[in-house]
């Protein structure tokens, strides 16, 4: 079936009507977490203090957090918070389809977008205040621009890849796999690369001078990272679990999770069935994009270098191999380097989803057979739409009830009472909630006194530990606030030590956290 022009821009019209109204629903319920109130905390100072704060305590540049800073002049409740990454986040659907479109016709782009706009993966970031929706816009506008300077060469579009890429190194850390996922593709296309490569490397030199004010605080970030991360090298099952992520993020409903796995899977080995009976190389390449799954890393990229050799003469194979690059390099390049460092963090990849939607949609409408095929797209799109209503209604799948705990702190509260905290995730929530109470963060907890990034972050957002003795001096009631959302056997210790020294008076939970009041023993 064609679609025509006019039909086209009523379908994108439609589709960017629906994923914005996802990424507005409900966007001020859950409360703020421990990342999102570090943002906040930091935010909340003047800009100078904002670049500064971000320095040092953060892993990331500060163009998020200026950004925020600028939207919280005019509010500072959840949805001022959360309206840079819900705005950056709806902007992203005409801009991928645009990309998508670009790459292949008219129906493999309405259904990208399709994905795109129910997404649970992107909607849950467009409805958090933290940086990855500014990365996956500017990540995916830097991607449609080089597409446009790969086909025209024109100044212009360079000027413009240049510069988002560019913002994206000022938003993330490790924009530069998205840099280098371009590059390994403009270095497979020798033909084109043979008349663009003067403007490519002026184009990274452009954004390797207009990055280089940030880079001496990269460094230190580095060197910070490295002694103080709290990750664990990965599990090669991440080149598994990190493509399903972004289709269905971690919110689907356990009983949908296999029948998730076998519909993505299955479409995998249909490709790969029909990439060997057909002459088309656009097969093979799709078969390489589902080889990183059931085949693992090596195999991936001896496949990669035997079907871009196959490919080179296919009137599509660019596009595929374009968007195999998006999914596939940054994926890889992360699991390798976090196998030495490790940092492998799925989020931090948003922007190659776009690259594992196309493929999927491209699939679905072109890899025979079609039928079955399509049957099983239509399964992957009744785990996202599962994922999404439970991610929207389930409560186990929400964030932590910060606010509502505030608030029934606040109903109970007596002058002269004390709140203590175990865990600096209700540390920094309650400040932001309650912040008349006398909220203090006890002192022990190992992210603190190991000097980890997650303390460091903690202290720069205003968080200073005291001791057990310093808070409770001359206080004959105490408020320990529970949150086991971190190192548990500590937080547990720290129970048992205000049970050994005062009694149990009152206790009010509220989803998992616990609100116990301490009155002394007589």
């Amino acid at each position: 079936m064609k679609v025509t022009y006019r039909n086209e821009i009523a379908w994108l019209a439609a589709l960017t009507a629906l994923g914005a109204a996802l990424r507005v629903f409900h966007l001020g319920t859950q409360s703020l977490w421990l990342d999102e109130l570090f943002s906040i905390a930091i935010a909340r100072r003047d800009w100078n203090a904002v670049i500064y704060s971000t320095a040092q305590g953060d892993t990331n540049p500060p163009l998020f957090n200026l950004l925020l800073y600028g939207v919280l002049q005019f509010g500072a409740d959840e949805i001022a918070a959360r309206a840079v990454s819900c705005l950056f986040s709806i902007v992203t659907i005409p801009l991928f389809y645009a990309l998508a479109r670009q790459l292949f016709d008219a129906r493999v782009a309405i259904l990208a977008t399709l994905a795109l706009a129910l997404n649970p993966f992107h909607i849950l970031f467009a409805q958090e205040a933290r940086m990855y929706s500014l990365l996956a816009f500017l990540a995916l506008a830097s991607f449609l621009f080089f597409l446009r300077v790969w086909k025209t060469n024109q100044p212009r579009d360079w000027l413009l890849f240049a510069l988002m890429q560019t913002l994206a190194f000022y938003t993330h850390s490790l924009a530069f796999l998205n840099l280098l996922a371009l590059d390994l593709f403009a270095l497979m296309q020798r033909t084109t690369l043979r008349a663009r490569w003067r403007a490519l490397g002026v184009a990274h030199l452009g954004v390797a001078i207009l990055f280089a004010p940030w880079v001496i605080v990269l460094l230190q970030q580095i060197a910070r990272v490295q002694t103080g991360f709290w990750g664990v090298p990965p599990s090669p099952l991440v080149l598994v679990t990190t493509p399903y992520l972004m289709l269905f993020s971690n919110t689907a409903p356990i009983l949908f999770v296999p029948l998730g796995l076998f519909a993505a899977l299955a479409l995998g080995a249909l490709a790969t069935l029909a990439a060997r009976r057909a002459s088309s190389s656009e097969a093979l390449l799709f078969a390489l994009c589902v080889a990183v799954v059931p085949l693992g890393l090596f195999a991936a990229l001896a496949l990669g270098a035997l079907a871009t050799l196959a490919a080179r003469r296919a009137s599509s194979s660019e596009a595929l191999l374009f968007a195999l690059c998006v999914a596939v390099v940054p994926l890889v390049t992360l699991f390798m380097i976090s196998l030495a460092r490790p940092m492998f963090v799925e989020r931090t990849l948003i922007a190659s989803s776009f690259g594992w939607y196309v493929l999927i949609a491209w699939a679905v409408m072109n890899v025979p057979p079609r039928a079955l095929n399509r049957g099983l797209g239509a399964v992957c799109l009744v785990v996202m739409l599962a994922a999404l209503a439970n991610y929207f209604f389930n409560p186990a799948m929400q964030k932590p009830p910060f606010r509502d705990a505030a608030r029934a702190l606040v109903a109970q509260f007596q002058a002269g009472d004390v709140v203590a905290h175990t865990s600096d995730s209700s540390a920094l929530a309650f400040r932001y909630y309650a912040p008349q109470l006398p909220n203090e963060f006890l002192a022990g907890d190992p992210d603190y006194t190991n000097e980890t990034t997650r303390g460091r972050s903690g202290r720069i957002a205003g968080l200073v530990p005291r001791e057990m003795s310093e808070i409770l001096a001359e206080r004959s009631r105490v408020w320990l606030i529970v949150a086991l959302d971190h190192n548990e056997a500590y937080q547990r210790a720290q129970v048992q030590a205000f049970d050994a020294r005062y009694r149990r008076a009152q206790l009010i939970e509220v989803g998992k956290i616990a609100l116990v009041l301490y009155e002394e023993k007589r």
